[in-house]
């Protein structure tokens, strides 16, 4: 569900020529790579896509499989402002609402069902992160880790249960308690822009007839999406300055992870948020 390209921040900031507290050349072009799909973005006809949302057809199931994590990658990536939104609807912190995105760790056995999981009203982090960041998995991730040990994460993706389902996902219902501030990847789901071209992730939904004013409005929101998502990247290239990496940067993180704790720098089109977890 996840859509975002990580393997792009990946290379953006561990190869290249590297310049020292700067950005790197491959970094550079990537910016201005951004600021021409933007451009054509902004450009892209409504209603040809909406048209091809009739053909392709769809409607919501409200199964809330996109939500669970039994069902398939269930990881939904937010920006800032949507962050936002759901702060001011729910009184709940960012940090309650979002966590950083660390590349994982390769797939595992899915969660049970009978798993133990935190309460509904529980807004605990779930140990995902925690998880995916094994002594092993840090050595990977070596050029994200700076002097001090802190792993430097791009984006943030909402916070999820101790079984992996959202935590806005009630668990009897399957309704968003949420829903109309959900993130623009929920409320376009399961269609999404990419290089331009309209996309679709696997849903039970997808073949079923829909509205021509539902799928002129759902084209609207995916252009929205699609010139947000490439706006708030834009910003987070531009924002960032590299950081400095040490000798014993990977003993650190080792250290730190051994004692119960992962410190992680998120960087995104705001500037850069510390977040211990």
């Amino acid at each position: 569900m996840y859509q975002q390209d990580t393997s792009l921040y990946m290379e953006a900031f561990s190869t290249g020529n590297k310049q020292e507290l700067g950005k790197t050349s491959y970094q550079l072009l990537l910016i201005a790579g951004l600021k021409k799909e933007i451009e054509m973005a902004r450009k892209l006809d409504p209603e040809k896509l909406a048209a091809e949302i009739r053909e392709i057809g769809f409607c919501c199931q409200h199964c809330g499989k996109c939500c669970r994590r039994a069902f398939g990658d269930n990881k939904v990536a937010v920006i800032p402002s949507e962050i936002e939104r759901i702060r001011e609807y729910t009184s709940f912190s960012r940090l309650e609402i979002a966590g950083p995105f660390v590349p994982e760790a390769p797939t595992q056995d899915e969660a049970s069902e009978d798993e133990e999981k935190w309460p509904e009203t529980s807004l605990r982090p779930s140990e995902e992160n925690k998880e995916s960041l094994s002594p092993e998995r840090l050595e990977s991730l070596q050029e994200f880790i700076d002097f001090e040990g802190k792993i430097h994460a791009f984006g943030w993706i909402l916070r999820r249960k101790r079984n992996g389902d959202c935590i806005f996902l009630e668990s009897y219902t399957h309704k968003c308690r949420v829903y109309s501030v959900r993130p623009m990847l929920c409320s376009t789901y399961p269609f999404y822009i990419e290089g331009l071209r309209l996309q679709t992730c696997e849903c039970e939904g997808l073949g079923s007839p829909i509205s021509t004013e539902e799928s002129r409005k759902l084209a609207e929101n995916l252009l929205l999406r699609y010139v947000s998502e490439l706006e708030d990247t834009l910003g987070t290239y531009e924002n960032f300055v590299d950081f400095r990496r040490g000798k014993r940067s990977l003993e650190l993180a080792k250290m730190s992870l051994k004692k119960g704790t992962c410190t992680c720098i998120v960087h995104d089109s705001e500037g850069s948020t510390e977040v211990i977890d």
